[in-house]
């Protein structure tokens, strides 16, 4: 009987453990063949063996390739720009959305909030024409401004800070206006500050959003000084030769890197974020 709980214990943990294995194996691939050249990337993996997710024989020749002939450290520099300014829009005006659905009284707030969810259903492919004429038609294509402007109006972040919004008591807005306070007063001195961690989950979630896109930076940019960290890697190679595997991975660890460190420190806030907005996963 005593043993009993110890072995349920230890199958928990084996099976925690094959989970952690099968998400972390192929990041510990990715990483560990960037620092091999071609052939001994491919001999470690046909047949597969514990060398292919190890640096064995490790060189730091890929890397010192990808930063001395792309523009690795300028697609960074544009992904973080287009990353920082799409967070700041989005949160700007999915929180002013929310607060107009929750706190100001009109007709029809409930069908707008279910047409603005309805467009969150339709597939990105499907947007890029019209979302392409558009732009264009702004002058705003080939520009980092034209990559960001398209999101920022974030179906996903309306819900989320709807949500959070309905659970704030109308108390603390009934006090303020007896002292005179208005909207403008009462969204940024006594609604924002109560609502940090789903806007530090909204945020976190459209930095990832954004420092992961590939396709319409790769439809509405031409220029290669202006393009992101995704395009810049795949577009690394020669349409003529074969792709530099390791060299592509070294583009994808140091894409990657950021988002790690980024999760790393906002996970408390973002798990947080996810549970008390009513999201469960």
């Amino acid at each position: 009987m005593k043993t009993h709980p110890l072995r349920r214990t230890l199958f928990v943990a084996l099976v925690i453990l094959l989970i952690l294995c099968c998400f972390l194996a192929p990041y510990a691939w990715i990483v560990a063949s960037s620092f091999k050249n071609q052939l001994t990337l491919f001999n470690d993996v046909t047949p597969l063996s514990w060398k292919a997710f190890l640096p064995v024989g490790g060189t730091v020749e890929n890397y010192r390739t990808l930063f001395e002939r792309t523009n690795v450290l300028t697609a960074l520099l544009n992904t973080a720009i287009v990353a920082g300014g799409q967070v700041a829009l989005t949160l700007l005006l999915c929180a002013m959305a929310a607060y107009s659905l929750t706190r100001v009284r009109f007709p029809g707030a409930k069908i707008v909030f279910v047409l603005i969810l309805l467009t969150f259903l339709l597939p990105i492919e499907a947007l890029m024409v019209p979302l392409y004429q558009v732009v264009s038609g702004l002058g705003l294509s080939n520009t980092l401004l034209g990559v960001m402007i398209p999101w920022i109006a974030s179906p996903f972040g309306l819900f989320l800070l709807k949500q959070a919004f309905e659970d704030l008591p109308s108390e603390l807005e009934d006090a303020a206006r007896i002292d005179g306070a208005g909207h403008v007063r009462i969204f940024f001195s006594i609604i924002l500050p109560n609502v940090k961690v789903p806007m530090l989950t909204l945020g976190l979630i459209t930095f990832l959003f954004s420092w992961n896109s590939f396709l319409w930076p790769l439809v509405i940019v031409q220029d290669p000084a202006k393009q992101l960290i995704q395009v810049a890697i795949a577009q690394q190679g020669s349409p003529t030769q074969l792709p530099n595997w390791g060299e592509t991975f070294a583009g994808a660890t140091v894409a990657t890197l950021p988002l790690i460190l980024l999760f790393l420190l906002l996970q408390k806030y973002f798990t947080q974020g996810m549970t008390t907005s009513g999201i469960k996963g």
